[in-house]
Parts: structure tokens; C-alpha cells; sequence
């Protein structure tokens, strides 16, 4: 007896060397390759399946108390779906529905449905992750009686279930009693009705336990055994596929073995059978003799890889030897560089503090250039002021025209030169950060009427048409604003547009908008080129086509104006059609008194 079995533990132990290098062999380049339990099925991860099952079917699936799906076969699928990152969701409803929802292909994935060959061919199935037996429940004080032939017996079952399909099939001429959810199948049957029930034997018992009902029993002999498995509606082989390789992968991690020893461990035989023995001998046994074998060819692999090392070692001094000679080699050719940098740098911090140098006084001399402008204002404003007066009283005083007209013409261009000297004055306030802004209230009505007055009789005497169009919502609006700036801004459009508008009309706009009041001109004048457009609002910028003259700067200021407002500025022109000019301005306060300090 001993002989024997030591002659089969040898055959075993060399007939599963082969599986277990080979199990290695498939592990190690499972380990290697890192991408293998990360599989990408990006056609199904991006959608969500519906996974559809019975409502009251325990302890495979059902609803728990809380009105959540659980059951066997819904850890299953939990666990297939996140091993194959696949992103479900589950409805458990009447087994009739589900039938007939994957029938129709409203469903993508069944629960647990046992395979026949009359719903293979709706339906395909995965492999199996149960097989269950069937057997027929009886009350006790029938459980004697003769159930061999059942023509003439009235049979309880499911309605849709294995059980009922089999009967219609075996036994179309006995009576058959059909329950939509498996307890009323039991529940009738110990009250009284019927003569048996035909169902799943696990799951009667665990219903009978777990309901308290004595007075019903089962046979003990299992008529028909079939296999549970997922389904999917026919054709959908590449989501069967994935379905197969979850199940394949739960079961080979140990995560099916969980699932199944929490609903159905307290149900299974624990008698140690002879292939158990068996089993835990090789368990024990084969590691032993599979770990004596390792060791001698470790033991041998060691020397041979000792020796190979020792050789490998002698070549590394060599090579480690060479390199020494030439890092020293290059470690003088560093210390020269560094010396060399060094003396770069110190020239070149020479030359940063030579250039810091020019930097503050260059930065010097502009501020008291921007300041001395803006101080002179008022000198050079009084002078010119005298000179316009006194040149309107000999305008009135003098009666022969020539005069008049001289009178007009020095006049103009005191005019203009105040205009200069403003633009100039302001530029250069803002450049040294010293302009003005005196934040009020003011009635936009107030404000456009006063402009449109100002520039009606200019137009009217060049025969242009002055246009007023305003938004109603405007009228009795009161702004926050700067309002000479505001003026400043408007009367720079206005002028532009009837110094290069010589027929047509020019409008005067003003709407309000969300957020912020909207301010345009726009004229039938000569209009820019389009390539003098994105420099329209730079200092001292003037289109090609511009031949009446000025400085380039009333748009400049009139961008750093709307900046501040906190607005936004731009135009839109054609040639020949007429320039649009526009800017917003919010509804609140331009700046808080903080942000003031920038421009004051």
C-alpha cells in the first residue's frame, strides 16, 4: 500500500511539474506585462449596461429591505463589472419582463438565466457560474405518495422559470399552476394548494428555512440539473466575450469563492471526502518536493552565476579604471572653465550695475519730463487763453472782413494748439501717473443731449447730418462716472467722424446693454484701411488715408480713459462705407477708491 501510493505522489508530482513551470511561466508574464488586468473595451466602458434580473428570486437575486438589488448573482455581476471596468446598472423586475425585455433587446446583460436549447437559441449564454438541481417539494404527509408519474398530478412552479419551460415540454398534458414570484409558489403549496412544487431544490430550502414553513419538504431526487449563467441578447459576442473572461478572472482570484461562501456556505456537505484528502495531500506534498527540486537548481545556477560574476568584476575594474582617468582629466578641464566663468561674471555684474545705473536716471529723467509738462499747464493755459479771448474781440470789434477773417483763422488755431497742449498734458499725465478722474453722478440724458447740441451746428455746417439714437432705458439713467472724461471720450468720436465724414450723417448711439451701458459714433465717411485697424488706438498712430491733420493721440487717451472705467473699446470700418467707434462702460462705480491711487 505505501509503495503504491509513493509510486502515484511521483507520477503526480512529474506529471505537474510541466503545469506548474508552465503556470510560472504564464504568471511571470502576466507580472511583466502590466497592461494585462487593465484590459480597454473602450465600446462598452463608455456606455452604461443595463443588467436586468428577477425582483424576488433569493437567494440569486431580490430586492433587500432596503429596496437595493442583492443577491448571488448580483455580487457576481458587481465583480465582473469591476474587474473589466465595465459601468452598469441594475433593475430587478417581474421574470416574465426580464424574458421579454431581452427578447426585445431592451436589456444588454441577464442576471442569471439556466441554459436550454429553447432560449439559446433567443438568447446567448456565458459560461456557467452555477449549476443548480432542480427536485419537487411536497407537504410531509405526502412526502410517502408516488410522484414517478406527475400526468395527474397539479404541479406549482414559476411562471417563466426552468421548471415551468420543463413541465410544458415533459408533461403538456398535467396541470400547471403558474406564481409570479417563487415564495407564493411555497407559501400556496404548504396552505394547501396543489399536490406539489417543481423548483430549484437550494433555493426552496433556504425559502422554507427562512419563512419558518414546516409542513413542506422536498423528495431529495433531483430530476434535472442545469447550468446558470449570464445572458446576453443574440449575436452580442464581444460583450459575451467580456463577460467570459470576468467570470473567468473572479473565479481564478478568489473573489467567486467569497461571493459563493456567503449565500451559499451554511448549505454545503461538509464531509471531507477522499478527493479532498487527496487534494490537500498534493497541496502539502507537491510544494515540498517541488521546493527540493528548486533548491538544487538554485544551488547549481548559484556557482555557475558566482563565476560569471567574478569575471564580470575584474572586466568592471578595468572599465572603472579607464573611467577614473578620464573624470580627472575632465575635472582639470572644469576647474579652467570656472575660472573663465568666474571672470565672465564679474564683468557682467559690472555691467548690470552700469545699466541699473542708466535704467534710474533714464527713469529719472522721464518722470520730470511728464512732471514738468503737467505743471506748465497752467503757465502756457493762461497766455493761450488771452490770445483766443482777445482774437474773438477783434473778430466782433473789427469791421473789415479781411481782419475778421484773420481773426477767425488765429483763433482756429489757438483752438487747435489748446487741443494739442490737452492731449499732450494728458498723455503725459498719464505716462507719469498723475491724471485726474472725479467720480459723480450724472443723467446719461443730460449728458448725450449736451454733446449732440454742442456738435449740431459743426455738422449742420458742413452739410452733414447729426443723428441722435438712444435706447430709452438710457434717459432717466443715472451713471457713476467721471463725466468730463466720459465727454472727452464721446467728443473724440464725434470730431473724427465730421472731420473725415464730408456727406451722409454721423450717429450719435447709446444703449444699455447687460452689465454696462454701450456707446458708439459711427459715420458714412471715408472709413480706415484694414491694416491700420489693430493700431487705431496706439500714441501717435495715424491711418494711411488720414490727411486732415492732428497728433495721433485722442484715441490713445481715449483707450487709457475707458481702461480705467473698467470698459472696453474697439471699432469696426470699411472703405468708402464709414467707420463704427464703440466703447462700454459698467453700470457700477468705475474703480473703488483704492484702485485710484494708480491714476491720482
Amino acid at each position: 500500500m505505501l509503495r503504491t501510493l509513493g509510486i502515484f505522489l511521483c507520477l503526480a508530482f512529474f506529471s505537474a511539474i510541466p503545469l506548474i513551470l508552465r503556470g510560472q511561466i504564464g504568471d511571470q508574464a502576466i507580472d511583466e506585462d502590466p497592461e494585462y488586468f487593465n484590459l480597454s473595451y473602450p465600446g462598452w466602458q463608455d456606455s452604461i449596461l443595463l443588467v436586468a434580473g428577477d425582483h424576488n428570486y433569493p437567494p440569486y437575486e431580490f430586492l433587500n429591505q432596503d429596496g437595493n438589488p442583492d443577491g448571488f448573482t448580483i455580487g457576481i455581476v458587481k465583480a465582473v463589472a469591476e474587474v473589466m471596468n465595465l459601468n452598469i446598472q441594475i433593475e430587478l423586475m417581474p421574470w416574465r419582463e426580464v424574458r421579454e425585455a431581452v427578447k426585445n433587446r431592451q436589456i444588454d446583460v441577464v442576471t442569471g438565466m439556466y441554459k436550454t436549447t429553447e432560449r439559446d437559441r433567443i438568447v446567448d449564454f456565458s459560461i456557467p457560474h452555477f449549476i443548480s438541481s432542480y427536485s419537487l417539494f411536497v407537504r410531509k404527509k405526502l412526502k410517502d405518495s408516488n410522484f414517478a408519474d406527475l400526468r395527474n398530478k397539479v404541479v406549482l412552479v414559476q411562471e417563466g422559470d426552468l421548471a415551468h419551460d420543463f413541465m410544458v415540454k415533459r408533461y403538456p398534458e398535467t396541470r400547471i399552476i403558474t406564481f409570479t414570484d417563487l415564495g407564493d409558489v411555497f407559501i400556496a403549496l404548504s396552505e394547501g394548494m396543489g399536490d406539489c412544487a417543481f423548483h430549484s431544490r437550494l433555493q426552496g430550502l433556504r425559502f422554507l428555512e427562512s419563512n419558518g414553513i414546516l409542513n413542506v419538504t422536498d423528495i431529495g431526487k433531483a430530476l434535472i440539473q442545469e447550468k446558470y449563467c449570464l445572458a446576453v441578447p443574440e449575436g452580442e459576442a464581444e460583450l459575451l466575450a467580456i463577460l467570459n473572461e470576468g467570470l473567468s478572472i473572479i473565479k481564478t482570484n478568489g473573489t467567486y469563492d467569497g461571493i459563493y461562501e456567503k449565500w451559499f456556505g451554511v448549505y454545503e456537505d461538509e464531509t471531507l471526502h477522499w478527493d479532498d484528502v487527496m487534494r490537500y495531500t498534493l497541496w502539502i506534498v507537491l510544494p515540498l518536493l517541488v521546493l527540493t527540486l528548486v533548491f538544487i537548481v538554485w544551488s547549481y545556477t548559484l556557482k555557475k552565476q558566482v563565476r560569471k560574476s567574478t569575471f564580470e568584476l575584474k572586466n568592471e575594474l578595468k572599465y572603472r579604471q579607464a573611467i577614473q582617468y578620464q573624470l580627472e582629466q575632465t575635472e582639470k578641464q572644469l576647474r579652467d572653465q570656472n575660472k573663465q566663468l568666474l571672470q565672465r561674471n564679474e564683468r557682467i555684474a559690472s555691467m548690470n550695475e552700469e545699466l541699473g545705473a542708466a535704467k534710474s536716471l533714464a527713469e529719472k529723467n522721464d518722470y520730470l519730463k511728464t512732471a514738468f509738462l503737467a505743471n506748465m499747464s497752467h503757465e502756457i493755459r493762461t497766455p493761450m487763453n488771452s490770445i483766443i479771448g482777445f482774437c474773438e474781440l477783434l473778430e466782433i470789434e473789427a469791421e473789415d472782413c479781411s481782419i475778421q477773417k484773420y481773426t477767425g483763422i488765429i483763433s482756429q488755431s489757438a483752438h487747435r494748439l489748446m487741443h494739442l497742449l490737452d492731449d499732450i498734458i494728458d498723455i503725459s499725465k498719464i505716462e507719469s501717473g498723475v491724471i485726474g478722474f472725479s467720480i459723480s453722478q450724472i443723467r446719461l440724458k443730460t449728458l448725450i443731449i449736451e454733446l449732440f447740441d454742442q456738435y449740431s451746428l459743426a455738422a449742420k455746417n458742413k452739410g452733414v447730418e447729426l443723428v441722435l439714437e438712444s435706447d430709452p432705458s438710457c434717459a432717466d439713467y443715472k451713471l457713476t462716472t467721471d463725466p468730463h472724461r466720459l465727454m472727452q471720450v464721446i467728443s473724440n468720436f464725434l470730431s473724427n467722424a465730421l472731420k473725415h465724414t464730408e456727406t451722409g450723417r454721423v450717429v450719435l448711439g447709446c444703449a444699455r446693454e447687460e452689465g454696462h451701458i454701450k456707446f458708439w459714433v459711427a459715420d458714412t465717411g471715408r472709413g480706415i484701411p484694414n491694416e491700420d485697424l489693430p493700431h487705431i488706438f496706439e500714441r501717435f498712430y495715424q491711418a494711411n488715408n488720414h490727411q486732415c491733420g492732428g497728433t495721433g493721440l485722442g484715441l490713445a487717451i481715449a483707450k487709457s480713459i475707458v481702461d480705467y472705467f473698467g470698459g472696453e473699446i474697439g471699432v469696426k470700418s470699411k472703405m468708402n462705407k464709414g467707420s463704427l467707434f464703440w466703447f462700454t462702460h459698467p453700470l457700477d462705480s468705475p474703480r473703488k477708491e483704492s484702485d485710484e491711487n494708480h491714476y491720482q
